[in-house]
């Protein structure tokens, strides 16, 4: 099973970011390994997650992007039950902190 985190500008994704300075961050994290072009998954040693980095529409619905897109609105981390949650809103952490933006869990009743 699994539970999602979701960084984002504001509730209704109304702002976004240049894609190339936030996958060059990613790439940096050694938590982190590029699996495609928009997406991430643990590196060596980490716990399963994915990354997903995407623009979304106002409610927060995307498809997972095949192909690279110049600007995001939203990175969704689907993170696994049997890995350390501390470990996940750490990483999420970093990459709100990144760009400024704030991490919500699943259903955004919780905000780090």
């Amino acid at each position: 099973m699994s539970w999602y985190l979701t960084i984002r500008s504001d509730p209704q994704f109304s702002k976004s970011t240049p894609t190339p300075p936030l996958i060059d961050f990613l790439k940096g994290l050694p938590e982190l390994k590029q699996a495609d072009p928009m997406r991430f998954e643990g590196g060596v040693g980490a716990p399963e997650v994915s990354v997903v980095v995407a623009a979304c529409d106002e409610r927060g619905n995307y498809s997972s992007p095949v192909t690279f897109q110049e600007r995001v609105n939203i990175i969704e981390l689907t993170c696994s039950h049997a890995g350390d949650t501390d470990w996940y809103h750490a990483l999420a952490g970093k990459i709100a902190k990144f760009l400024g933006w704030k991490t919500h869990q699943d259903d955004d009743k919780t905000q780090m």
